[in-house]
């Protein structure tokens, strides 16, 4: 860093966390944030009385003669603002002498040479730049020791006084570290001398994530230090985010292979090298012999898969009938949900991930809790809705159990983000989620033109698909308007004039799913 600049001030925790205090003992730890501009060596109060402010205050071993003598240097510190009080460790610190320190928001360090730590506290705060150019290169040693994204975030969290971080993607969802350090909208704009961001490229070059660092006490020299280090940890949170990114796609195409085969019950027969020896399987073990097959539950139970007793499916998909590019996806879905959640594996499927519970009192309900609870999780990063199936037991209560849940999963997503539908409760309505409602509504909507046309369309359509949900019974279908029985008589009268026969046996199943199709919210306008 060049010296023509202003180099800024040092605080407190800089100074216990790479300078001088590290060793030290510190108490009220909590108000390190302050900054330092000088040392003072008192020997007695006098002294302290006549401390500059933001001045580390060290008092003498000769000034030090009992608990008295600490309690009365904390509070002459507060009183001149000093940054902190630098005591012998020769001297007990008491329960009361620590609450007077939380207490008055003013840090204690004791160490073993208060005379020779107040010269090399003066001599780092005069070389600012040597200090902040150790801590640069400890954090550098650092990341190159650290190979997930979490540990190399968390060594910015740990090593860099005063700065909170966090690793987020595009879309502002949390991959690693700390969620304060984006105050909310974590991806957006800096927009205050507060944070600093730093973009984070994938192999290809494009933005692949951001990394964000929250600054307690902001000064451009330390900014600019705390972006160099931010800059230096680019690299390996690249090359952590390539691997896992890779190693989770891979696992994810050969979960998919074993859990179709599990879902279709064919027997999976082992491949051979082309000399005609067997295989190694994905773990580590011979393959079965040419030509020899295997049950789909003997391969699960292989890869560790729990596949016996009781289990609940559940099916994740999408939010909303947008299309999602599901594959550069999956890796950071994946690793969200199997981070604390479930010993089954989530597997890509079609139209989402497919994933199930075991347990001997397990239910559907129990299931649904837990699963919207995980939705709630900021780092998963898309919004997604989840469908829950009945109870099923061993392999042929899994495959139906997936079945419904896929069901249950294209309801829940219609009515957007974090929706979890229990197929039990869905009943027959399960059948409606799986049509195509953009398809069905551009149909519906050529089939009922004239009454669309109508100035109160909203209104008869609502009351077309009540009467139709009531088997056309029009008290019904007042009762769930919450209108008069007459209302329903007069709206079926303007209905038929725009051309519906509600008697005709022959259309009611058409009117039925058409009315199903427009007033769904995931239909197109």
């Amino acid at each position: 860093m060049s010296r023509h600049r202003p180099c800024g001030q040092l605080t407190v925790a800089q100074l216990v966390r790479f300078g001088p205090l590290s060793g030290a003992r510190v108490f009220a730890g909590n108000h390190l944030h302050r900054p330092v501009t000088g040392v003072g060596l008192v020997s007695d109060l006098d002294q302290a009385r006549r401390c500059e402010p933001q001045t580390a205050m060290v008092v003498h071993p000769a000034a030090a003669h009992g608990v008295w003598a600490l309690e009365a240097a904390l509070r002459c510190a507060w009183e001149r603002n000093a940054a902190c009080v630098v005591a012998p460790d020769t001297v007990p610190v008491s329960g009361s002498t620590t609450q007077l320190a939380e207490r008055l928001r003013m840090p204690l360090l004791t160490v073993p040479d208060p005379a020779g730590i107040a010269l090399e506290m003066a001599v780092a705060i005069a070389d600012t730049e040597a200090a902040r150019a150790r801590l640069i290169a400890r954090c550098a040693v650092l990341f190159g020791e650290r190979f997930s994204l979490r540990g190399i975030v968390g060594v910015i969290n740990s090593e860099v006084p005063g700065v909170i971080a966090a690793l987020v993607t595009k879309e502002g969802h949390l991959l690693a570290g700390r969620a304060a350090a984006g105050g909310g909208d974590l991806a957006g704009p800096a927009e205050d001398h507060h944070r600093v961001t730093v973009p984070v490229p994938s192999a290809d070059g494009r933005p692949w994530a951001t990394l964000v660092a929250r600054i307690n006490t902001p000064s451009p020299a330390w900014a600019e230090t705390v972006e160099t280090i931010l800059r230096l940890a680019r690299a390996p949170l690249a090359s952590a985010g390539a691997g896992t990114r890779l190693s989770l796609a891979h696992q994810g195409s050969r979960d998919r292979l074993l859990m179709e085969t599990l879902l279709t019950g064919r027997p999976a027969q082992q491949p051979a090298d082309e000399d005609g020896r067997h295989g190694v399987g994905h773990d580590g073990r011979e393959s079965l012999p040419r030509g020899v097959e295997q049950s789909p539950e003997e391969i699960a139970r292989d890869a560790g898969w729990p596949v016996d007793g009781r289990l609940v499916a559940v099916y994740l998909r999408p939010a909303g009938w947008e299309p999602q590019d599901l594959d550069a996806a999956a890796p950071g879905v994946t690793a969200a949900w199997q981070a604390d959640l479930s010993d089954a594996p989530l597997v890509p499927l079609e139209h989402g991930w497919a994933t199930w519970f075991t347990g001997a009192a397990l239910t559907s309900e129990q299931v649904g809790q837990q699963v919207g609870r995980r939705l709630e999780s900021a780092r998963i990063p898309i919004p997604l809705s989840a469908g829950v199936g009945d109870v099923g037991e061993g392999m042929a209560g899994l495959r139906r159990s997936v079945t419904e849940a896929e069901l249950a999963a294209a309801a829940a997503s219609r009515r957007g983000g974090r929706v979890v539908e229990l197929y039990g409760r869905l009943g027959p309505r399960a059948v409606l989620a799986a049509l195509p409602v953009a398809e069905l509504a551009t149909a519906a909507r050529t089939l009922l033109a004239p009454l669309l046309a109508d100035p109160k369309a909203d209104v008869l359509l609502a009351t077309l698909a009540a009467l139709l949900d009531c088997a056309g019974s029009t008290g019904q279908a007042a009762a769930r308007l919450g209108v008069h029985r007459n209302t329903i008589l007069g709206r079926v009268e303007r209905i038929r004039a725009h051309g519906v026969d509600l008697n005709a046996p022959e259309q009611r199943l058409a009117l039925h799913v058409a009315c199903h199709a427009l007033l769904d919210p995931a239909a197109p306008t």
